[in-house]
């Protein structure tokens, strides 16, 4: 199932537009977003590395389909991470975000704990190049078969 399209649809209106009047009132500070901004009486923000590191977590469940008693797998809760990584992505295009499920309700946790990371240029470049050193072995072993074979 893909997550990303359903957690769009279900975001991208009333939700999205929430996150950007906060993003707004706080002048895109992250900091202050998740100390001032995210709290109420049915999540909570915390900053854990200024700057870089942040944690939002809800009391309940809030994915529409788990509350009416359409879905209850855990895996329900990757469309919650997508959906934070859409807002994310359309409240600072220019950024790159890391989301990360660390508890929720449906895994028997009494909250949905989730982790945001802002990557830095540098963390980008250098998963990059990972990528690009693991699709060269990737290629040389391929190369490597090829040639025992013939």
């Amino acid at each position: 199932m893909c997550y990303r399209e359903e957690a769009i649809e279900c975001v991208k209106d009333h939700v999205l537009q929430i996150h950007k009047q906060i993003y707004a009132k706080y002048n895109g500070d992250f900091d202050r977003i998740y100390t001032e901004g995210y709290n109420s009486k049915s999540y909570t923000g915390r900053v854990i590395e200024p700057g870089k590191v942040y944690e939002l977590s809800y009391l309940e469940c809030t994915c529409p389909k788990v509350k009416c008693g359409l879905r209850n797998h855990p895996q329900q809760c990757e469309c919650s991470r997508q959906s934070i990584l859409y807002i994310l992505s359309q409240l600072e295009p220019d950024s790159q975000f890391d989301v990360r499920i660390e508890n929720t309700i449906l895994r028997g946790s009494d909250r949905c704990t989730f982790r945001i990371m802002r990557l830095s240029e540098s963390r980008i470049k250098l998963a990059c190049a990972r990528l690009c050193r693991f699709a060269q072995q990737r290629i040389m072993l391929s190369d490597s078969i090829m040639r025992v074979s013939e």
